[in-house]
């Protein structure tokens, strides 16, 4: 029998040690498989990172950009790479050693055939080609026809190699770009047909301020904040959500996006709302997915339509929740106590779901007011107007002046009109139902790039780079809002303490007598049908009264406070006349709730009779103060021309400071603004007292922001003294006056100012009986 072999200590050690190795060989292997997708973790409570050696590598584009027949070199070969840049050859070549091939190994990776210098190579091409056709179409970003110039790339990644760069976040540590960083910085200019081209700065449309700072030869610059990544590491954003109910009597939408997760993550039953757990759950069967916002070439039977353009911008203030990475996920997730000890109002815990088996961090989901079939609808009819021929076709909508011809072919920009914009208001809840808005192509040109094509050189206005208009013109912009203030206007000579009771007795009767009846044009109901704007003026002035002073401008102007107007302009204020587009908050509201003012977004609603600071163009504005008017200019002004009243130009050839510009107030020119938004919520107001509403809530765009699990108990209460939605407000409006205002519009294309409009779609039978 042999004697069993003693064993030393020593031995146990190294035995020991042999067998981690493997371990810890696993482990680095992890960490450099980490590092491999980015070079530095973002810094705590960030919802954003991008990587210093990603953008670094990224940069040398900027250099390797050049005039297209200005170029030295073509584009190097895989050979060339593999020559020019040795150090990388373990890389590049395809073979590796043992760690590049573990690496493969760990992230599951196929062979497809091609080496990794090979792939770079094909990518170059792929960016060059697209550059070609970014740099040359009819409607370019750039100044020239650009491409890659082989030779600079080649010295620009060379020199970066050797040129170590600092993150901001660990200042005086020095990084070094590496062959994976090139190989990653090709890759991603390359994806998706180099979509990335489209975010960067350009040559032809930054302003010359910014252009000033670049070298001459310099055709682009790429920025950290242009190629900036979601946080991987503090989870997955919530889900948005459009239209639906819990019953499932139509399908609710939600918003994707280019990552595959979406598809698993939104249709679940927790995040629709209708109950479950936070498990694994199975996928709801009344969830679709929209692909995105709509582009001004969609097809037509593009799902897309059904969402409001410029969807993520209106949503950008509430990226703190939708996001976890935001700091006010945190505060709702995991609240700290005050130093009472009472733990913060805004509680709500964690909020996680299972994926794969394990519990992630997720963002609040947002529930949209927006009703999808409503929304293509309306954006698709503004599309029609705006020159999208095969839209019009699609929705039988034309002309009979145009015959068998496109809707508007007969105008220089084959468009009826160069921007539509088309907002839809609940009037019972407040619900925005619908936001569209289209440009024409040609009024797209001049904001989009130096670029136009032959359509569109005939047209005498200028070219400049201004993205923020291209945005919906439903909220994002504003114009004179001319006849229709008249509503405002009228409600506040009906509601005259003097007079207002009579008047209104009178076109009550009027109504009564006949409602299908033509109004007299005496009557307020016929100036109202034919938008007769001088008769309104003389009305603000006073003429009943032989226009002695009175003080109906400035009922007037109280009476646009009551419709939502003038919010804010109390004092001079930049967002004098602004509303929250998420929730419906006042500007007085939002002041008082300044730790809530953040998750808004502010945007044009309507002023009337307001005033520069100083008279300044550019200041901030205020309402206009309240001064006794010149009686003999202002009956000078009713007068007209002539002398003599009445008069077709009374009111039209006016002078006298003051009483012109308030004139102009009352033409709803001068100062007044207002956007869709504002004029649907008006109408709304209106409709909601003619209804025998008691509250009319103002519109909104979110209905709720939750959490993951049952409806009833994952809505998020944004503060303890203002939950949700701005509290609906107490009538403004009698419903005698609204119910008179209303059936004075009504008549408008039955034998008013819209009558010819009208019949050039329907008969005239149709136009004059459609109540």
């Amino acid at each position: 029998m042999a004697e069993l072999r003693r064993v030393t200590l020593l031995q146990l050690a190294v035995t020991a040690s042999v067998a981690l190795v493997p371990v810890l060989l696993g482990v680095l292997l992890v960490v450099a498989q980490a590092r491999e997708a980015d070079t530095l973790r973002p810094a705590r409570n960030s919802d954003r990172h991008v990587s210093v050696r990603h953008v670094a590598a990224l940069k040398t584009f900027e250099y390797a950009i050049a005039r297209r027949d200005a170029k030295r070199a073509q584009l190097p070969s895989a050979e060339t790479l593999l020559e020019r840049f040795p150090q990388c050859r373990a890389e590049w070549d395809g073979r590796g050693g043992f760690l590049t091939q573990a690496r493969k190994l760990l992230a599951r990776r196929e062979e497809t055939g091609w080496s990794p210098a090979a792939r770079m190579a094909l990518q170059l091409d792929e960016i060059d080609r697209s550059l070609l056709e970014f740099s040359s179409g009819q409607n370019r970003r750039v100044t020239d026809t650009v491409g890659i110039d082989g030779a600079r790339w080649l010295d620009a990644v060379a020199l970066a190699f050797k040129t170590p760069v600092e993150a901001p976040d660990y200042p005086g540590h020095r990084f070094f770009v590496q062959c994976a960083d090139v190989a990653g910085a090709v890759s991603a200019l390359a994806r998706s047909n180099s979509r990335m081209l489209r975010a960067l700065a350009w040559r032809g449309t930054e302003v010359d301020r910014v252009v000033a700072r670049w070298r001459p030869e310099q055709y682009v610059d790429i920025s950290a904040r242009q190629v900036a990544r979601t946080n991987p590491w503090s989870g997955i954003p919530g889900c948005i959500y459009l239209g639906g109910s819990v019953e499932g009597e139509s399908p609710t939408y939600y918003m994707g996006s280019v990552r595959g997760l979406d598809d698993r993550l939104c249709a679940r039953a927790e995040m629709l709302g209708w109950g479950g757990g936070v498990g694994d759950g199975d996928a709801g069967t009344h969830a679709l997915r929209l692909a995105g916002e709509p582009t001004p070439d969609i097809r037509v039977d593009d799902e897309r339509w059904k969402v409001p353009p410029s969807l993520g911008v209106m949503l950008r203030p509430l990226e703190t929740l939708h996001r976890p990475g935001g700091s006010l996920y945190r505060d709702y997730t995991d609240p700290a106590a005050d130093p009472e000890g009472v733990r913060t109002p805004y509680s709500f815990g964690p909020n996680r779901v299972v994926i794969g088996g394990s519990p992630v961090d997720v963002g609040f989901s947002i529930d949209l007011t927006i009703d999808p079939d409503v929304q293509a609808l309306a954006q698709q009819t503004a599309a029609c107007y705006t020159g999208r021929d095969d839209v019009c076709r699609a929705l039988g909508m034309g002309r009979k002046e145009d015959a068998s011809r496109a809707l508007g072919s007969r105008m220089l920009e084959q468009a009826m009109v160069r921007m539509a914009a088309i907002a839809i208001v609940d009037v019972a809840s407040g619900r925005i139902e619908a936001l569209a808005g289209a440009l024409s192509p040609c009024t797209r040109q001049e904001y989009d790039g130096p670029g136009r094509d032959a359509r569109c050189n005939r047209l005498p206005y200028p070219i400049r780079y201004r993205p923020d208009a291209l945005l919906n013109a439903a909220v994002f912009h504003d114009a004179m809002p001319a006849s229709t203030i008249k509503p405002i206007m009228a409600t506040a000579f009906l509601s005259d303490p003097a007079v207002g009771p009579r008047w209104l007795a009178a076109e009550l009767a009027e109504m009564n007598r006949s409602s299908k009846a033509v109004p007299s044009a005496q009557s307020l109901r016929g100036q109202l049908m034919r938008s007769d704007s001088a008769r309104f003026l003389d009305c603000m002035f006073c003429a009943d009264r032989n226009f002695a002073p009175c003080d109906r401008p400035w009922a007037i102007q109280a009476t646009a406070r009551a419709f939502g107007w003038n919010d804010g302009c109390d004092t001079p204020r930049e967002d004098c006349g602004k509303r929250g587009l998420l929730f419906g908050r006042s500007a007085e509201a939002m002041a008082s709730d300044v730790w809530i003012r953040p998750l808004e977004i502010e945007v044009s609603y309507g002023r009337l009779l307001t005033e520069p600071l100083g008279g300044k163009m550019g200041a901030p504005f205020r309402l206009r103060l309240e001064k006794p008017l010149d009686i003999a200019k202002v009956s000078r002004c009713a007068a007209g021309a002539d002398g003599k009243r009445p008069s077709k130009d009374d009111w039209e050839k006016c002078s006298g400071g003051v009483v012109v510009d308030v004139v102009a107030e009352g033409w709803g020119q001068g100062h007044a603004r207002t956007s869709a938004l504002g004029e649907a919520g008006m109408m709304a107001i209106l409709a909601a007292a003619a209804n025998g509403q008691t509250e009319t809530p103002r519109p909104h765009l979110v209905n709720a922001l939750r959490g993951a699990g049952p409806l009833d108990a994952s809505r998020l209460e944004l503060t303890a003294p203002r939950r949700g939605i701005e509290k609906a407000e107490s009538k403004p409006v009698p419903q005698d006056i609204a119910r008179v205002i209303l059936s004075g519009l009504s008549f408008g294309h039955r034998a008013g100012t819209s009558r010819l409009a009208c019949e050039q779609v329907f008969d005239a039978r149709t136009c004059a009986e459609a109540d």
